[in-house]
């Protein structure tokens, strides 16, 4: 009997486990919205060594959102946690999710939150109610938010045992009915959507790292990204 061949193959991540591995992201990462940016938020973790999830959403998997999201045409009709759950294990079994097929209420679900926490949810009242879940939580490692238009989008990272981070995030939101929609078609484009998870899971990989190291690492408050403007990323003081 060939050993070799019948041995279930693992997930390496000796590429870059000099920097980060799972050893190093032991912690739960919590998604609040399974879509664009945080289906792949989620699968980019999942390849940097994060084993451990827990995910929020209602929503279904439709059509419309094969293009710019982290599932595939098997999905749809699916509810987006359980697709979600499915892409997640299906690249490494050794996954684990938590998922709620439901919307996030700070009132219900502020004691499940322990780790890293993703805000990728489409309105700006949502990330209000939200706010009342880590603002000074102990058990929340930091917070990760993403803003997105089509061509534009930024990502917001802070201390959120900070009280002047918190205060500075809660007063950058707007009322929903300030926020222009987009033309249709013309509500998001794919390629920003993997460039603004990718930076934030850097931005995430990069605490633990810091940690790992021993030494202080920065927030950086809020990262801009523009499609039209020679890609340049810019940091606001």
């Amino acid at each position: 009997m060939d050993l070799v061949a019948n041995t279930p193959a693992r997930v390496s991540f000796l590429r870059h486990s000099g920097w980060v591995g799972p050893e190093d992201l032991t912690d739960t990462v919590n998604i609040i919205g399974c879509g664009a940016v945080g289906s792949h938020i989620a699968l980019l973790c999942a390849k940097m060594g994060f084993h451990k999830f827990q995910i929020w959403d209602a929503d279904t998997v439709e059509p419309h959102n094969l293009a710019n999201q982290a599932f595939d045409i098997h999905h749809v009709g699916m509810k987006k946690v359980d697709a979600l759950t499915q892409v997640l294990q299906r690249f490494n079994p050794q996954v684990q999710v938590k998922s709620h097929d439901c919307f996030f209420k700070a009132v219900t679900d502020t004691t499940k939150l322990s780790g890293p926490l993703v805000i990728a949810t489409d309105t700006m009242s949502s990330r209000s109610d939200i706010y009342d879940s880590f603002n000074l939580n102990p058990l929340v490692c930091g917070v990760f938010e993403v803003r997105l238009a089509f061509d534009y989008g930024e990502c917001h990272v802070l201390d959120n045992t900070n009280i002047n981070n918190c205060l500075y995030w809660k007063n950058t939101l707007k009322s929903d009915s300030e926020i222009p929609e987009g033309p249709c078609n013309l509500r998001i484009c794919t390629t920003l959507v993997q460039m603004v998870s990718s930076l934030t899971v850097h931005n995430i990989c990069a605490r633990y790292a810091a940690q790992k190291q021993d030494i202080p690492w920065l927030y950086k408050q809020k990262t801009c990204l523009s499609l039209t403007n020679q890609l340049r990323t810019i940091n606001p003081v």
